[in-house]
């Protein structure tokens, strides 16, 4: 047995006496795999294989020893010499999950088979015509109920057509046995649950697979869109990010049957439009980062790979488990109607007058409202802000560095410790390795290293490339991620679930994004509603962790207004984005409206919503509304990126008017000098330019409060 094998079955212990559960306790022997142990039998035949029926099954086992005797059962107890033996054909009436077991006689009395199994789904009359544009996913639990907790075995089975019609009398591209479970946090208040999937082989093992043609692994999740009534929010977030060079999730969407209750599969079982989920995980094809093993505690091995987030004070410690639904109840409204943000601009690039007024009292806006766009407002908290911009940090906050060799597993470093607070009180959760399975050797190394992340961005040469923050963090990581957030105005996507990636010898990355459900206006908290305004200054340093020291560095704020300038030509374009909401909404249309038939949630407020629309076009158009409007406030805050026009004269061009003095240079190096001056060779346009053969224009619109534009840049000769 494997020691994976023997994780998963201790993890299920407290299932057993749950019949179809404990099959994972006993070996299962799936459809996909049967082994044939060096000292045992071959495992029994099944014919037909298992998938889905239109009549009842008739079932025939044959063993491919010809002098074993098959025993099976069809309770999902495990076949022993006591369970029925084969003695013919077998009828299926219901929906079944058949184990088999072959054990020799003779001289060959001592041996028995590894077990067999497979999944028989019988479809009621009323599902024999049912088929949809999208891929189905058929899940039989085999009459136990799928809660959070305990992992329930279950068959699967996905039936994928392609281009064609997916129909549930076809043949299933996947069947095989998986473990079950309810995921999230604050969604479990929902009646339409997300699951956590683990694809298991037939020794009971994980088992990575191939499904729908996304890259193989054994860890899914099957997410349940409900408050989004659009159902695409997390798809399009994770496109984007995929897009802006990050690994995120792949997805699917797909139409699902849950079968919990026994027998025939029935439209009773239809469940809804779901999006199946590459789970975030380290591995090759998701999160590719080293693999940090137990026996890795020196360097250079014990500086990565590591994964870990923030999130929910009270999340569970699972990788993506919490956050989502972000911080509802928090999201409540009130009658106040207190304006204003936590902290002003700061070093932030934006235009000051895109900021609410600044205010100073005992008391914050956890979610203030904007009177000129919205009179909804919501409720105050009492708190503060932790760290004021440009106030230097206090030496008694940074908890003196340990050596790692100077820590075993049984000091007071608990190996089931989840999380910790840094230097800065960041609340830190480890995800990968796992509580129960990184060292804690690796776990005061990894909070050591971020003390020192945070010793050197909040310490005296911050900027300085070899001794500050550039020496620990993927700078265009943490970039990429603000923008993110900040174009979808999602309200939980600097608090929770936030993920953080360490790569061996590597610096820390803030990716991969996940949980964006609540995005584009789909939320009734934190302003999220309106399309004005910055996200961040209603959050305060614990919440909106580094960013707003970073900032204070002006070359970090240029490099964020050059990567949003050269991501509104591609991939931030509203036309691309409104395009591809559009693909989306069409790929749904059929699905959506079986969807709602079971969840008959359209025109009626789903907490967090703040806009209720009475269809499922309405909600699609709202949306994309909302993201137009968006973007294009966002691009209002930046200095325009001059452009050219014709002059007099041959070869000459002259700058259009761009709102201030526009400085250039005709070898492509860059006008603007590090820290935010003027270059030594730039010039100021003030009028006609002729560049000449052979120049690499580079200009720059630079406004008096020394805020400038995205680059503008012709690299050959006009």
């Amino acid at each position: 047995m494997t020691r994976l094998g023997r994780t998963y079955r201790w993890k299920l212990l407290g299932c057993v006496g749950r019949p179809f559960v404990a099959l994972a306790l006993a070996g299962m022997i799936s459809s996909q795999a049967q082994k044939v142990p060096l000292d045992g039998l071959p495992a029994p035949s099944f014919t037909p294989r298992g998938g889905l029926f239109a009549t009842n099954a008739l079932l025939q086992l044959s063993a491919r020893s010809p002098d074993a005797l098959i025993r099976y059962t069809l309770d999902g107890s495990d076949p022993d010499e006591s369970s029925p033996l084969y003695a013919g054909p077998v009828a299926l009436a219901k929906s079944t999950l058949v184990r088999a077991k072959a054990f020799g006689t003779g001289a060959q009395a001592a041996l028995a088979s590894p077990i067999a199994a497979e999944t028989y789904t019988l479809l009621d009359a009323d599902a024999l015509e049912f088929s949809s544009n999208l891929p189905l996913v058929i899940i039989n639990s085999f009459g136990t109920n799928i809660g959070r907790e305990p992992k329930v075995l279950t068959g699967l089975q996905i039936i994928d057509a392609g281009p064609a019609r997916a129909r549930l009398n076809a043949a299933p591209a996947f069947s095989g046995p998986s473990l079950f479970n309810v995921r999230g946090h604050a969604s479990l208040r929902y009646p339409k649950n997300s699951f956590t999937v683990k694809l298991l082989d037939g020794e009971g093992d994980a088992a990575s697979v191939s499904l729908l043609g996304m890259a193989p692994e054994s860890d899914w999740v099957l997410y349940a869109p409900y408050p989004d009534k659009t159902l695409m929010r997390d798809v399009l977030a994770y496109e984007i990010s995929r897009q802006m060079g990050h690994w995120a999730p792949n997805t699917r969407f797909v139409e699902v049957f849950l079968n919990q209750g026994g027998g025939k599969l029935s439209r009773r079982d239809y469940a809804g439009v779901f999006v199946l989920v590459e789970k975030l995980k380290r591995d090759k094809n998701r999160v590719n980062i080293a693999r940090l093993k137990p026996e890795d505690n020196a360097e250079p091995r014990i500086t990565g790979g590591y994964i870990f987030k923030k999130d929910h004070s009270n999340s569970r410690n699972t990788v993506g488990g919490g956050g989502d639904l972000g911080g509802f109840p928090a999201f409540a409204s009130s009658t106040s109607t207190r304006n204003g943000f936590p902290t002003p601009p700061g070093g932030f690039p934006g235009d000051p007058k895109g900021f609410l007024p600044a205010y100073r009292s005992g008391s914050r806006s956890s979610s203030s409202s904007s009177s000129s766009s919205s009179s909804r407002s919501v409720r105050t908290v009492r708190g503060s802000v932790t760290n004021h911009i440009g106030r230097a940090p206090r030496p008694e906050l940074f908890s003196p560095l340990r050596d790692p060799d100077d820590v075993d597993d049984g000091e007071e470093v608990s190996r089931l410790e989840e999380s910790w607070k840094s230097s800065r009180t960041n609340q830190f959760y480890f995800v990968e390795p796992e509580p129960d399975e990184i060292t804690a050797v690796q776990k005061v190394w990894l909070k050591n290293h971020v003390n020192e992340v945070e010793a050197a961005l909040y310490g005296p040469d911050f900027k300085d490339p070899a001794r500050g923050y550039a020496a620990f963090l993927d700078a265009d990581s943490f970039i990429d991620y603000h923008l993110t957030v900040e174009a979808t105005k999602n309200p939980d996507g600097f608090r929770f679930s936030v993920f953080f990636t360490k790569d061996r010898g590597g610096k820390i990355k803030m990716d991969p994004i996940w949980d964006w459900n609540l995005s584009l206006g789909n939320c009734n908290g934190k302003q999220a509603w309106i399309p004005q305004n910055w996200l961040w200054p209603q959050l305060d340093d614990k919440e909106y962790s580094w960013f707003r020291r970073l900032f204070e560095d002006a070359d970090f704020g240029q490099r964020y207004v050059d990567r949003w300038t050269q991501l509104r030509t591609n991939i931030l374009a509203n036309a691309t984005l409104l395009a591809r909401i559009d693909e989306l909404a069409a790929q749904l249309q059929e699905a959506q409206a079986r969807n709602f038939e079971k969840w008959p949630i359209l025109g009626r407020a789903v907490n967090p919503n703040y806009f209720v629309g009475a269809s499922y076009a309405e909600e699609v158009a709202w949306m994309k509304k909302y993201f137009a409007t968006r973007l294009d406030w966002i691009e209002q805050q930046f200095p325009p990126v001059p452009q050219l026009k014709p002059a007099a004269g041959v070869g000459s061009v002259t700058f259009s008017d761009a709102g201030g003095p526009v400085y250039y240079t005709l070898d492509g190096t860059d006008p603007r000098a590090s820290g935010g001056g003027v270059a030594a060779g730039a010039r100021l346009a003030q009028g006609p330019v002729t560049p000449g053969l052979g120049f690499r224009l580079f200009a720059r619109v630079k406004l008096e409060d020394n805020r400038w534009s995205g680059p503008f840049r012709v690299p050959t000769r006009l």
